[in-house]
């Protein structure tokens, strides 16, 4: 049995409902009804970094990050592929340049979601420090 399972509904036109568990996500390819394909990878990207900076942060660095925001950008091509994905993070926690590095290691390291893209997609991320 596969370790994830989801299903996905399109009745007509380009609007999706995707079943994950107990959890439904609306999908309009056209942004009409719900985020694009597109949106719904990068804010899963971002999210997945997110805990990812979260988790190496509690387990290798030994510090609490406190509330923290990501912000993500991404640019198309004409056909509408992602070309290039940025973050900017907000961390309440007030790091030094070289714990700034060391959590984005670990978030390149641990997120699950950044190994499942090709390497062009790989999210260029910044972080503001004391942001809260």
């Amino acid at each position: 049995m596969a370790d994830i399972q989801t299903t996905t509904v399109n009745e007509e036109k380009f609007h999706a409902l995707s079943r994950a568990g107990d959890f439904e996500l609306s999908i309009d390819a056209t942004g009409a009804e719900g985020p694009s394909p597109n949106e719904v990878l990068v804010a899963d990207y971002a999210s997945c970094f997110t805990f990812a900076c979260r988790a190496g942060a509690q387990r290798e660095l030994d510090f609490e990050l406190g509330k923290v925001e990501t912000e993500a950008e991404a640019d198309l091509d004409d056909d509408d592929d992602l070309t290039a994905i940025s973050f900017h993070m907000h961390v309440e926690a007030d790091l030094d340049d070289g714990e700034v590095e060391d959590l984005l290691d670990l978030g390149e390291d641990i997120c699950h979601v950044r190994d499942s893209l090709k390497e062009s997609l790989e999210a260029d991320v910044d972080v503001t420090t004391d942001a809260f």
